[in-house]
C-alpha cells in the first residue's frame, strides 16, 4: 500500500509519549503499511525493534546536525517496498480515514501528491490502539480542544515515488520550512496536488505546551523554531493547492483564495479577541476592579 517514513526527536518525556503513539497509529492503519524511522536520536533504535519498524541509523546531518532533507527522501525512496511514499511528521496521529483518502487519490492519478493539515492537541497520553475505541477517544480529546477547523501545520506529503528523487536542497529535515518546500515543489512543477485536509483528521501533538510542529529534529537539544512567518507561508501555500478532497469526488480549488483571506482574518479576530481579554486579566488584577466596568462606566459618560 503506502511507506511512510519520519525522523524523530530523542524519546524522552512527552515527546516519547507523543512519537511512540504515532507510530504505532501508522501500524494499524492497515496491513499493508512500511514504516520507517530515520536518524539516531535517543532511543530510536530500541523504539524500532520494539515495534518492529525499519531503522535507518546514521543518516546525513546538515551543519547545525538535523538530519538531510535530500539523504532522507532518497534513501526512503530507495528503500520502500511499495510505489507510494508519504512523510509525516514524528508526532502526527493518523486515522483510518488517512487511507480512505489515500486509496481515492492513487486511483485517480498516476502521480500525484496529497497533502493535509492538522489539527493540533495537548495532554494526550500514551494510548493503546489495539481496541476498537482509540479512534473515537482522538476525535472526543480534538473536538474539546480544537476551536477552529484546521491548524497551520503540514502534517502530511503523500506522493507517487520517483518525484522527490532530484533537486532536493540540505535543508534541516522535521522542520516546517521543509515540509513548505515539498509543497511548493510539487505545485510548480504542476504535478497534481490534492489537499485532503477536509476528508483526513491528523492530529498534531504539542508536547510542551507549545504550538506542535515548531521543534526541529535533531541528535543533540531541541532547537525551536520561528513559526510566525513560516506558519503565514503555509496557509498561503495550502491556498495555493489547485485540487482538494471532498466527500464527493476531487474538485478544482477555485475558492483558495478566499478560504485563505477568510482563515487570515478569523485568525486576526481570534487574536485580537484573546489581546483585549487579557488585557482586561492583567486590569482586574493589578487594580481589583473589572476593566469593562470601568470602560463600560466611561463610554456611559460620554
Amino acid at each position: 500500500m503506502i511507506t511512510i517514513f519520519t525522523t524523530a526527536q530523542p524519546f524522552r518525556g512527552r515527546n516519547a509519549v507523543a512519537q511512540r503513539n504515532a507510530l504505532r497509529s501508522w501500524q494499524v492503519l492497515h496491513s499493508d503499511v512500511q514504516i520507517m524511522l530515520f536518524g539516531d536520536a535517543d532511543g530510536s533504535q530500541e523504539v524500532a525493534w520494539e515495534l518492529g519498524i525499519h531503522y535507518e541509523e546514521h543518516p546525513r546531518l546538515t551543519g547545525g546536525d538535523s538530519i538531510r532533507l535530500d539523504h532522507m527522501f532518497a534513501k526512503a525512496q530507495s528503500a520502500a517496498r511499495y510505489t507510494a511514499l508519504c512523510y509525516v511528521a514524528c508526532d502526527t496521529i493518523l486515522l483510518t480515514d488517512f487511507c480512505q483518502a489515500f486509496n481515492r487519490v492513487e486511483a485517480l492519478y498516476p502521480e500525484f501528491v496529497m497533502v493535509g493539515r492538522s489539527r493540533n492537541i495537548s495532554g494526550f497520553d500514551l494510548q493503546s490502539f489495539d481496541d476498537l475505541g482509540w479512534e473515537r477517544r482522538c476525535w472526543e480529546l480534538a473536538q474539546r480542544q480544537t476551536r477552529q477547523k484546521f491548524g497551520e501545520n503540514i502534517a502530511f506529503i503523500a506522493f507517487s515515488k520517483g518525484l522527490y528523487l532530484n533537486d532536493v536542497p540540505a535543508l534541516p529535515a522535521g522542520t516546517p520550512l521543509a515540509f513548505d518546500w515539498l509543497m511548493r515543489k510539487a505545485i510548480t512543477e504542476e504535478v497534481t496536488v490534492v489537499d485532503a485536509s477536509e476528508m483526513v483528521f491528523a492530529l498534531r501533538q504539542s508536547c510542551d505546551g507549545g504550538e506542535a510542529g515548531t521543534v526541529d529534529s535533531t541528535r543533540g537539544p531541541t532547537v525551536k523554531i520561528s513559526t510566525t512567518r513560516s506558519s503565514q507561508s503555509r496557509l498561503c501555500g495550502f491556498a495555493k493547492v489547485p485540487y482538494r478532497l471532498t466527500s464527493a469526488d476531487v474538485v478544482r480549488n477555485h475558492w483558495q483564495r478566499i478560504r485563505y483571506w477568510r482563515e487570515r482574518v478569523q485568525r486576526w479576530l481570534d487574536e485580537a479577541l484573546q489581546a483585549w481579554r487579557e488585557t482586561a486579566r492583567q486590569f482586574k488584577k493589578t487594580s481589583g476592579l473589572d476593566a469593562t466596568d470601568v470602560f463600560g462606566s466611561e463610554s456611559s459618560r460620554r
